[in-house]
């Protein structure tokens, strides 16, 4: 893409208007032009749930516990498959592994 590199232009100009080729970029205003609700804004990420509280944060607080839980239960899915495939191997077979499925290793 390109980059402005004119120091004046991106001081008192608005540079992202790169939909129209050839098109007036938006000045930039003093702070009295623009709503008040503009810099109130919460521009701050999501809290981690250990900064929330259920009593103070409501559903904010559930969702991210919600979140979590679901990340273990995928976690703790992948990590059992994985077992699983290193179980059945044929590595393990030749160590004389007898895991869960020792039946299926016997003579």
């Amino acid at each position: 893409g390109f980059i402005d590199l004119n120091t004046e232009k991106l001081c008192s100009h608005v540079c992202v208007n790169y939909l129209i080729e050839g098109g007036e970029d938006p000045k930039i205003l003093p702070d009295s032009e623009y709503p008040p609700w503009l810099f109130e804004l919460k521009l701050e990420g999501r809290k981690e749930l250990e900064d929330l509280d259920p009593e103070v944060d409501g559903w904010l607080y559930w969702r991210a516990y919600r979140l979590r839980q679901l990340r273990q239960i995928h976690r703790i899915e992948r990590l059992k498959q994985k077992f699983i495939n290193l179980q059945d191997s044929p590595t393990m077979r030749r160590s004389g592994y007898r895991g869960k499925k020792a039946s299926l290793y016997e003579v």
